[in-house]
């Protein structure tokens, strides 16, 4: 069975960790799995609660799903541990033996960077510093040499490999947004690492031949919150509240009121392109006048069926995807899905 990809298609916050977990519920995957650093947090509603995730997989919503960390995976002991306090995912959780440790060592001399503090826009969690030693083959704290983490420890590539040869399906959530990229983005406000489906596959352990659906994940208007260039930056004090209360567009990590700005054509073009998107999950579509899909309406007016106009270019690059899901609300499962 294919590995089903999650991706950004914008500067990230999309809300790749609902469609993630909305996924995880709906298709009933054998293994969710998640690379990246805990720099970016995704956010699940689920039972009454608030879930902030920097690094367990949103999949843990459904309790039969195996929680796999791979390789390319950036830890910080102390948040996965009460993250998997706070999921109860610990007996299904396994973390490959490569992933990095980020040591307080690492988090100082990010703090301690001005320039990457303030020009850049570094969360300041550790991660580019942790990268950088990487990257320099540097002395590092790697997954099996953490005694906390002794017990989730084996080997990823094998394990998932073995599993896809016996039929299992799996889904791999990527982290960021393409235009965060360090090799695709707005460098330099960029990541420290590359933020595209392809990249998100070796860094789990799985080569190409076994992608599947490949999700690109879009709100019809773009968020930054740290430095670099926000088309159409909205200054609107009164739209900015919106958006920042309804829309709960708040840092999930640094806490920081995000940037908002419009919907980019031509970034989502190249995020089709760049990620080899089947198909589009539109998040926050209820913030647009004539989106209200809370009623089972399953048509647009206005502002949100000018929008979904729009997504007809974006559908027109190869591979030429389909629009599967439309967010309308917080909620797991506030979602239309178009067969």
């Amino acid at each position: 069975m294919p590995v089903d990809i999650v991706v950004g298609g914008q500067g990230g916050d999309e809300g790749k960790g609902k469609v993630s977990a909305y996924l995880a519920c709906k298709r009933d995957y054998d293994y969710s799995i998640r690379v990246g650093g805990p720099n970016a947090g995704h956010t699940v509603f689920f039972n009454d609660r608030i879930y902030t995730l920097k690094t367990m997989p949103s999949g843990f919503v459904n309790k039969r799903t195996k929680l796999v960390l791979g390789a390319g995976t950036y830890i910080i002991t102390d948040w996965l541990e009460k993250e998997i306090e706070l999921t109860g995912g610990g007996n299904r959780l396994v973390i490959d033996p490569h992933a990095v440790i980020i040591e307080s060592r690492h988090t100082n001399a990010e703090r301690g960077d001005t320039r990457m503090m303030g020009k850049i826009g570094s969360v300041g969690t550790g991660l580019g510093a942790a990268v950088r030693d990487r990257v320099d083959r540097k002395e590092l704290r790697f997954a099996k040499d953490e005694p906390r983490l002794k017990k989730y420890v084996k080997d990823v590539p094998e394990l998932l490999n073995k599993a896809l040869a016996k039929g299992s399906k799996m889904l791999l959530e990527g982290t960021q947004g393409m235009k965060l990229s360090v090799l695709h983005g707005e460098y330099p406000f960029v990541t420290s690492r590359d933020t595209t489906a392809s990249t998100f596959m070796g860094e789990a352990g799985l080569g190409p031949k076994y992608a599947g659906e490949v999700y690109a994940v879009f709100k019809p208007y773009v968020t930054r919150v740290g430095p670099g260039k926000v088309a159409g930056e909205m200054r609107d004090k009164a739209k900015l509240l919106k958006y920042h209360t309804a829309g709960r567009e708040v840092g999930s990590v640094s806490g920081r009121l995000r940037r908002v700005g419009g919907f980019d054509m031509e970034v989502a073009r190249q995020a089709v392109r760049i990620n080899s998107a089947t198909k589009l999950a539109i998040t926050h579509i209820d913030l647009l006048e004539g989106a209200d899909l809370s009623r089972g309406v399953k048509s647009f007016k206005g502002e949100a069926e000018r929008f979904m106009g729009t997504l007809e270019k974006v559908c027109a690059v190869y591979p030429y995807p389909k629009v599967g899901l439309i967010s309308y609300g917080p909620g797991l499962f506030d979602v239309l899905e178009l067969k």
